[in-house]
């Protein structure tokens, strides 16, 4: 099971922007995975796009695109380091949508 913030978001949410707000918060991450496809480092991230994983220094962040918006999900049992990081990715991702 799985812990979850979903952001509204009304707008875009780009993958390759999200990412470059998340290095300029001091907080690098890496795209691993793009709709259950492996994403290779250093290619640039499509526009449209379902579900992607996020390699963090505290662990796994997913991004899954609900009707509502964006859910930021990690899993249940999440050190309070990957939490931390979570709230962050959530607050990207809203500053992104809007």
């Amino acid at each position: 099971m799985g812990a979850e913030i979903v952001v509204p978001a009304t707008g875009a949410v780009g993958l390759g922007a999200l990412v470059d707000a998340l290095a300029a918060d001091g907080r690098a991450c890496v795209v691993l995975m793009i709709d259950g496809a492996l994403w290779p480092p250093g290619r640039a991230c499509p526009d449209a796009w379902r579900e992607a994983r996020l390699k963090t220094p505290a662990g796994m962040v997913t991004l899954a695109r609900r009707g509502d918006g964006v859910a930021v999900v990690v899993f249940g049992n999440a050190s309070e380091e990957l939490r931390a990081t979570q709230v962050a990715v959530a607050e990207a991702v809203k500053r992104a949508g809007q």
